[in-house]
This record gives structure tokens, sequence and C-alpha cells, in this order.
């Protein structure tokens, strides 16, 4: 690439800051997805009295799998959680909500703080329904 101007390098960076962004916030979103299924299979198992061994024993898949999942090392697929559906005799039903992300004029925002709480519940967006 040739720049004319530290203008044009300028905006030539502001985009690959924009697109690395962009990736992260996918990466993210991705783990929260993950984590929020895994937190009803982990609720399950615990009404269940199950094990992670014997979840994978159950799932045919490893132990070390199942503990790769849940540090976030492995990508939780949906054949794995159609394993779940089965081993537990539910279906994780999935609802589509806005994300609220109204336009607020600049000098407008107020700070947010953002804590991480898991909370067991049957009432999330994704949540596993007994049939």
């Amino acid at each position: 690439m040739n720049f004319n101007s530290s203008e044009e390098i300028r905006k030539a960076f502001q985009e690959l800051l924009k697109i690395q962004d962009e990736k992260e916030d996918i990466k993210f979103q991705t783990q929260m997805l993950m984590y929020r299924f895994l937190s009803e299979v982990e609720i399950l198992a615990e009404e269940h009295k199950m094990t992670r061994k014997e979840l994978a024993q159950k799932t045919g898949t490893s132990p070390s799998y199942i503990t790769q999942l849940y540090r976030g090392n492995k990508p939780l697929n949906i054949e794995t959680i159609a394993k779940f559906q089965k081993v537990f005799d539910v279906t994780f039903e999935i609802k589509a909500k806005p994300n609220n992300k109204a336009k607020i004029p600049e000098g407008n925002q107020i700070p947010v703080k953002r804590n991480v709480t898991r909370i067991k519940t049957r009432q999330a967006t994704i949540s596993a329904a007994h049939l």
C-alpha cells in the first residue's frame, strides 16, 4: 500500500482497528452464547446429580472435551447441544430479543457498570424446557 498523506495513514489505521474491534466483539458474543448454554447444562447436571465425567460418557465425548468446553478452550457446537438435549430429555428454546441499542446524543451517555453474575434461572433467553 502506498500512502500519500498522514491522513490516509490515519484512516487506514482506524479502519484496521475497527475490523479488530468487530472481530473481538464477535468472539465475545460467541463466548457469551456458549456460556449461557453451558450454564443451563450445568444446572441440569446438578439437578440430575451428574458429574462432568458422567456427562461425557452419556454424550459420547471425553471428560477432557467437557472440561475444555467449560474453560472456553473449545467451541460448543450444535451437535453437542443436541446431545445435551438427549441426555437430559429437554429442548433448548431460543428466543430473539432486540438489543435496545438506542442512540444517545454525544455527551449524554451515562457510564454503566457491568457486573457479570451467574444466575440459576429457567427464565433466561436460552433456557431448557422439560418435555
